[in-house]
């Protein structure tokens, strides 16, 4: 894979450019926000996981190897935040009628009112939706992990398997096991 940023650029960084590091940290912010947010789903926890990640990825670039996209490399810094305040906090997903994007609007009533669907069946599909995440979020760890990093964070298998550090074939099977494991809790419920 061709990294996306270049030895130069890490070393303006490391050398306490400001401009460089304001470029850098504009470029992905959203991005690693996104990550954290489509793992928690709560904005604060989203935005401390973000922070704390960029303290991490500063303090550790000088370790950064260009053996994958420094995106892919951020993104595990995220994930593994992500995890561990999950398990440190036993987070729970809130759903708020005010909560708001970083683009200033509401994505639970923008779902509502995306005009495609009449609102009842929206709030059907809405409530099997929160059903799903519920449910996902009872898998065991070793499902759960590649599910979401596959179904909510768009991640090929090729980049599970490099977040994960495990073969691809390893992935495609926790991602059989982990549908039908949630079949199995769907039905049952």
């Amino acid at each position: 894979m061709k990294p996306n940023i270049t030895h130069e650029q890490v070393l303006r960084i490391l050398s306490g450019d400001p401009v460089a590091f304001a470029t850098f940290y504009e470029e992905n912010r959203d991005m690693l926000y996104y990550q954290a947010y489509r793992f928690l789903k709560h904005r604060e926890d989203a935005e401390d996981v973000v922070q704390e990640a960029y303290i991490r990825i500063f303090l550790n670039l000088h370790t950064y190897n260009f053996s994958c996209k420094i995106t892919t490399w951020m993104k595990r810094i995220v994930k593994n935040l992500c995890i561990d305040r999950a398990r440190r906090n036993k987070v729970r997903h809130h759903y708020s009628l005010d909560e708001q994007n970083t683009e200033g609007s509401n994505f639970i009533l923008e779902t509502l009112s995306d005009g495609k669907k009449p609102p009842d069946q929206q709030v059907v599909d809405n409530e099997e939706n929160k059903k799903v995440l519920h449910l996902v979020e009872t898998m065991p760890d070793q499902y759960k992990n590649v599910f979401i990093l596959r179904f909510f964070s768009d991640y090929s298998l090729m980049e599970i398997a490099d977040n994960l550090s495990m073969e691809v074939n390893t992935v495609k099977s926790r991602i059989f096991r982990g549908r039908a494991y949630l079949r199995r809790l769907y039905r049952a419920s």
